[in-house]
């Protein structure tokens, strides 16, 4: 079943007005979680072995717990080992990051992850954005991982508009990604 990424234009516009977009980290940093399905999916799409595209964080047993407990789209991730997959970076960008265009990989291949991006869904079920919200310019250029569509948006309707998507769409993927946390878990 594929899902419509919530993207949209303002993501072609973050990078020119915030300086830079949600691919693109400072050192020390990570990208989206990755699950064993998505590493399958990209890994079949584009030809590479999983080790060209996929970084691991290494947590404690409590420091995993902790994530599980804030990220309920997570819960059971870290059931076989504490280690995270994430994205790989590559000059400080996800390795499928192209200058100027965004992600390089088609919407129905990205990681589940990134296609939810920036909603997710709290420990008490309601839905939000990842993101703090700056309310200024300035201050969202300084901190280097705003979002600009969390930035504009006066509402959770302006956001999900400002991404082409609906609540049931995000929801849709937020299932997506449970489902696919619990086969990773599972391994």
């Amino acid at each position: 079943m594929s899902h419509k990424p919530p993207m949209g234009p303002v993501c072609a516009r973050c990078p020119v007005v915030l300086g830079t977009s949600c691919c693109e980290v400072k050192e020390g940093e990570h990208l989206a979680t990755l699950t064993r399905a998505d590493v399958e999916r990209i890994a079949a799409h584009t030809r590479l072995a999983p080790r060209r595209f996929v970084a691991e964080e290494y947590f404690t047993e409590e420091e995993a717990a902790a994530y599980e407990a804030r990220r309920p789209l997570y819960r059971g991730y870290f059931r076989r080992a504490p280690v995270r997959l994430t994205l790989a970076t590559r000059a400080g960008a996800c390795v499928f990051h192209e200058k100027g265009r965004g992600c390089g990989l088609p919407g129905d291949v990205r990681p589940v992850a990134c296609r939810l991006y920036p909603f997710e869904r709290w420990p008490d079920g309601s839905w939000s954005v990842q993101l703090e919200r700056y309310g200024d310019l300035d201050e969202a250029r300084a901190s280097g991982g705003a979002c600009l569509a969390v930035e504009e948006a006066g509402s959770m309707e302006d956001v999900l508009a400002a991404f082409g998507t609906t609540r049931e769409a995000v929801e849709s993927l937020g299932e997506t990604l449970a489902e696919e946390t619990r086969a990773h878990g599972r391994g």
